[in-house]
């Protein structure tokens, strides 16, 4: 009798605690008056509708004012010829807005400088490890697709063995109708040699 009672016991228990998680008991949900100036919180299950519109994209190289790059490395393991750097590079418009454009050719001057330390982390001049240049023809798309670029192999930089990595990576644009873009990277990246 008592090894039944306490069955039951342990049962009811065990049914009390999942019931809130199956949905079986009623749950409580208080909704609060956002405060003034906040945005009104939706329910879980519905998207915003500016989510559902896509974003505005100006087109054509004549729209574009201002440019960033970003720099990722690229590591084949088994292939070292193919290590080096990816260069990405977005441009935008006055507004701030992605611009995309195509079969317009973009001279750009990629050049990589050693950091400002050496390896004792004294201050020294930056050295030039890189100068080239690269001819694009449209905009990278809106994908993050890893070998999308310009591509630096590790070979290539002039690298000394008292250089700590790469320090700061300088891209010049020189748009088709004269205009003239300048963005920079800086970072130290140990380079494998």
């Amino acid at each position: 009798m008592t090894q039944t009672i306490i069955i039951l016991f342990f049962s009811l228990i065990l049914l009390l605690a999942t019931a809130g998680c199956t949905g079986i008991l009623p749950v409580q949900t208080e909704v609060q008056d956002p405060a003034p100036g906040e945005p009104t919180p939706l329910p879980p299950d519905t998207v915003p509708d500016t989510l559902d519109q896509p974003q505005p994209v100006a087109t054509g190289y004549t729209a574009i004012t201002q440019m960033e790059i970003r720099v990722q490395t690229l590591d084949f393991s088994g292939f070292h010829d193919m290590d080096g750097l990816i260069i990405k590079y977005r441009f935008y418009d006055s507004m701030n807005r992605f611009v995309s454009f195509d079969r317009a050719p973009v001279s750009m001057e990629v050049t990589v400088y050693s950091p400002d330390t050496n390896r004792q982390n004294q201050r020294i001049t930056p050295r030039m490890l890189y100068r080239g240049t690269a001819t694009i023809h449209r905009s990278l798309p809106e994908n993050n697709d890893l070998l999308r670029g310009i591509w630096i192999p590790y070979h290539e930089l002039q690298m000394t063995d008292s250089d700590r990595g790469i320090g700061r990576i300088h891209v010049k644009a020189t748009l088709p109708h004269g205009v003239v873009l300048e963005a920079e990277e800086r970072y130290i990246f140990p380079v494998r040699r």
